[in-house]
């Protein structure tokens, strides 16, 4: 009997201990811990940066229209217009898109909220995309016509908008005109931002913004910047319209050339340059009248499209996978942010809806903090390519060069 209680003591004993073991056991199993939106934040190095009451909420600059609806106004393309582009570097964001399926060749947007310069142009059509990225920062969009499925768009009332060309009401009327000087009368199409506005007004537009806007930070100090930095943009043009931009650590900028040259605004005849780039590719993809695009689960681009149109612009016009809320299934993707003579890989989101404005983010998934001043937007399709060299890469490319 005394050999029975043993037996069943000791029985007792390996119990408790397995029991305690295994409450020991699930407290010490890792658990993966997601640090906070502000634990990640301190891991990030930012120039501390106070952004003035009346600031952009695009460029973070003190301005006067800072609560006023910008306008979105639609820029060519052509190589022989691009040296007249007037005032362009007073828009608080400018995008770079290509506007044909067949080639890469960009076409250009200026948001304009901050200034109102009395010559903005020469004009070109818009796009599919050019909406959709007007609408996500609320601006006011601009064309001087479109293509047939952007028309359809504009005919629906989806943004509020001003044709200069006159094919889609409202009409710019005085506020859009031609103007004289040595361009050809296909690059004299022009606006003005003031007689927008009145026109905007006359409509009956909301006058206020509604965009959240970006954060900001600081300039880096002069003595922290990098003695040199290159991005070179290549949209694979057939007309060679790929920009390259050097970075001027004097005023923590990038200076913009085109085709071997200065890039030069025609109305400032100065060169510009933009304080922040953007970079993303995505999918480009061409409008095509055999597809069943609401088998796809997204609207059919040809409703509202007649027949002799449809026929005409299928396979013509580019589709990009930039989160428009009516042909996109892609709201998210890769992103290059350059600033501060930096580069950050990145990525960018959108939620579905045209109010919704794109976010921007590192790869640790912190909102990106710009530097106050002008952002120039590159949006590429499959194949077209973002080049980037900094201080290492020069030395190393003299290195190989001087050993030859």
């Amino acid at each position: 009997m005394k050999n029975k209680k043993v037996l069943i003591a000791a029985a007792v004993v390996v119990v408790m201990i397995l029991i305690i073991l295994s409450f020991f056991k699930k407290d010490t199993t890792p658990i993966e811990l997601k640090p906070s939106e502000e634990k990640i934040a301190e891991n990030i190095e930012t120039v501390p940066y106070t952004t003035p009451e009346n600031a952009s909420k695009i460029t973070g600059l003190a301005c006067d229209n800072y609560q006023k609806r910008a306008f979105a106004v639609m820029y060519s393309g052509d190589p022989d217009a691009r040296e007249y582009f007037s005032n362009l570097s007073q828009a608080d964001l400018v995008l770079e898109m290509p506007h044909r399926a067949v080639h890469g060749d960009p076409r250009l947007m200026g948001i304009f909220q901050c200034n109102s310069p009395e010559i903005v142009g020469p004009m070109r059509s818009g796009r599919v995309d050019n909406i959709s990225v007007a609408g996500s920062f609320d601006a006011i969009f601009v064309p001087w016509g479109g293509s047939s499925i952007a028309k359809a768009l504009l005919k629906k009332d989806v943004i509020d908008h001003i044709d200069c060309n006159g094919e889609v009401a409202p009409s710019g009327g005085d506020a859009c005109f031609r103007r004289t000087g040595p361009m050809s009368q296909m690059n004299k199409a022009s606006t003005n931002i003031l007689g927008l506005i009145g026109v905007a007004e006359k409509v009956g537009y909301r006058k206020e913004s509604n965009l959240k806007g970006y954060l900001h930070q600081g300039d880096l100090p002069v003595n922290e910047r990098p003695e040199y930095a290159k991005i070179s943009v290549d949209f694979k043009s057939t007309k060679s319209i790929n920009p390259t931009y050097l970075y001027d650590s004097e005023t923590n900028s990038y200076l913009r050339s085109l085709r071997g040259g200065a890039d030069i605004d025609y109305a400032t005849g100065k060169q510009y340059a933009p304080k922040n780039i953007i970079t993303i590719t995505t999918k480009k993809e061409p409008w095509l009248l055999d597809r069943n695009y609401v088998s796809e689960g997204v609207q059919d681009p040809w409703d509202g499209v007649d027949d002799t149109h449809s026929l005409n612009d299928s396979g013509g016009y580019p589709n990009m996978q930039l989160g428009d809320p009516w042909f996109d299934t892609k709201f998210e993707g890769d992103a290059t942010f350059f600033f501060n003579g930096d580069k950050i890989d990145g990525s960018w989101k959108r939620i579905k809806g045209l109010a919704n404005q794109f976010q921007f983010f590192d790869k640790n998934g912190n909102e990106i903090r710009f530097v106050p001043g002008q952002i120039w937007m590159h949006v590429l399709g499959d194949g077209q390519e973002v080049a980037y060299e900094n201080n290492a890469a020069k030395a190393t490319s003299e290195t190989l060069s001087q050993g030859e």
